[in-house]
């Protein structure tokens, strides 16, 4: 079952949380974690994870329970960087990544995390496909099929972009008509293919 962004994002939290604090977190903490704008957004996406038994709630202050199949996965850190990084995908391993994110995988839908890392957008150029500057994609290194939205490396210079492949051409297509499609000089190479986007929603001044 495919669950929405947001859902994936609390439970991420939750899942966080306990393993961090061996207790879940209340609503608020999800609240201000997460900058929802009301209590009642959380409840609304907590009611769908219960609908999907990925947690059970009590009537108390911090009656969410993740399932027992869920409550067993380990977390990993994912490196996140500023921009896609540099060079090869061999020629990185989070290392030199300023921040790290601390997750459940399978809530990202992440297959390796050995093989993951997380990147924050810059630009408007993938706005068409729901990704908008300031949000975190996470990406795993893979093989990318046509269709997948992919960083990559082309003749040298770094993006994230669409990855089409037509009438035996590959190039990169961006999801904004401002902005022209991508084609290699002389060499492409896929750094990593999106599997999850995070957004933070910031309350309303």
């Amino acid at each position: 079952m495919r669950h929405s962004n947001s859902q994936q994002m609390v439970l991420g939290f939750i899942e966080q949380y306990q393993g961090e604090h061996q207790r879940p977190p209340t609503i608020r903490e999800i609240q201000d974690h997460c900058g929802f704008k009301s209590p009642r957004a959380v409840s609304y996406i907590l009611e769908k994870l219960e609908e999907a038994r990925l947690i059970i709630r009590q009537a108390h202050s911090r009656g969410i329970h993740l399932t027992k199949s869920r409550a067993i996965s380990p977390g990993v850190q994912l490196p996140l960087f500023a921009s896609i990084p540099a060079g090869m995908p061999d020629q990185f391993d989070g290392s030199e990544a300023p921040e790290m994110l601390r997750f459940i995988p399978t809530t990202l839908g992440i297959s390796n995390p050995g093989r993951a890392f997380a990147v924050r957008v810059s630009g408007d150029s993938m706005i068409d496909a729901g990704i908008f500057s300031g949000d975190i994609v996470v990406l795993e290194q893979k093989e990318a099929k046509p269709g997948d939205i992919v960083a990559a490396l082309i003749d040298g210079e770094n993006t994230l972009k669409r990855l089409v492949k037509e009438n035996g051409r590959v190039y990169l297509k961006a999801e904004n008509p401002r902005y022209p499609n991508l084609e290699p000089m002389e060499k492409l190479d896929v750094q990593g293919v999106v599997v999850s986007v995070l957004r933070t929603y910031a309350a309303a001044a």
